[in-house]
């Protein structure tokens, strides 16, 4: 049996995630070795999954959301240390693509009883890994407005950042090279490379991803114009995007981007520096833990 080392967000989904780690706490003891393990702030759960694979942990499970994940998984490439996720988080977009449940007590069990599988991840070069995707212009000035919001807003904060942007990003000029290939973008109003199928709380933005392919998904829109966007956003929650006349989609292992303004980049939905940068996708690079198939 292997041993599990559990780190809790405390604050995660305004308090569910600690919520959670209470209830399973007596079923975890019941299934076998466990630790648990409390983020006290921002790269905190870094610190303590690379403290868990030191400790000889076999698997370490991220409680809270898509930015506990990121980060319990930095700590992790490479290491041979599996992860597991339990969702207590507001997205949770990742577990989405994995099939991971969502139901905290069967999370517990799957991170004593699943399988583990290898995943492709991403890398912010200059930065960090990236688990889920990454992006520029319209997503990007979105985490950027809901990460600013305080806590009055949460509830309805991503919805807010939307109309925000909307108000407010008009597109950018950008260069792109992908696998060698280089676009020039006059006005690209979003790019996205994804690893997973869903970001912003259970958008499909790429309906055919797959973890495991040794590719990116990437896609891209140009020229469109507020209610285009706008009509665009309520079109990838069902992923009735793929084919609108106005955005690109291939796939591909390397996008470097670059542009003559300043545009900010998110990660797993942190915003976390501005273009130039560099995404390349690792293959492989990660254990995780997954439903028995």
């Amino acid at each position: 049996m292997p041993r599990v080392c559990f780190i809790v967000n405390p604050v995660a989904g305004h308090g569910r995630a600690l919520a959670a780690w209470k209830r399973i706490e007596p079923l975890a003891a019941q299934l076998g070795e466990y630790c648990v393990k409390f983020t006290k702030g921002p790269g905190h759960a870094t610190a303590l999954a690379r403290e868990a694979v030191r400790e000889g942990y076999d698997r370490v499970v991220s409680m809270g959301g898509d930015g506990t994940l990121n980060e319990v998984g930095n700590g992790l490439v490479g290491s041979g240390a599996a992860l597991a996720v339990i969702p207590a988080g507001t997205g949770n977009d990742w577990v989405r693509t994995a099939g991971v449940p969502r139901d905290s007590a069967e999370g517990c069990r799957l991170a004593f009883q699943g399988r583990v599988a290898k995943m492709d991840v991403g890398l912010a070069h200059g930065h960090r890994y990236f688990f889920n995707g990454a992006g520029f212009g319209f997503d990007a000035e979105v985490c950027a407005r809901v990460n600013s919001y305080g806590p009055r807003f949460r509830k309805l904060s991503y919805v807010r950042g939307v109309f925000d942007a909307l108000n407010h990003f008009t597109g950018v000029p950008v260069d792109v090279e992908i696998d060698g290939q280089t676009l020039h973008l006059p006005r690209v109003l979003l790019l996205e490379v994804g690893n997973g199928r869903y970001f912003g709380g259970g958008m499909q933005i790429f309906p055919g991803a797959d973890f495991s392919d040794g590719r990116f998904e990437i896609a891209w829109g140009e020229n469109l114009s507020r209610l285009e966007l706008l009509r665009l956003v309520s079109l990838i929650y069902s992923g009735k995007h793929v084919g609108y006349p106005k955005v690109r989609m291939m796939q591909g292992r390397k996008v470097s981007a670059s542009s003559p303004e300043r545009v900010v980049f998110q990660v797993d939905g942190d915003v976390i520096g501005r273009l130039p940068v560099t995404f390349e996708l690792i293959p492989q690079a990660l254990d995780v833990v997954l439903p028995i198939s």
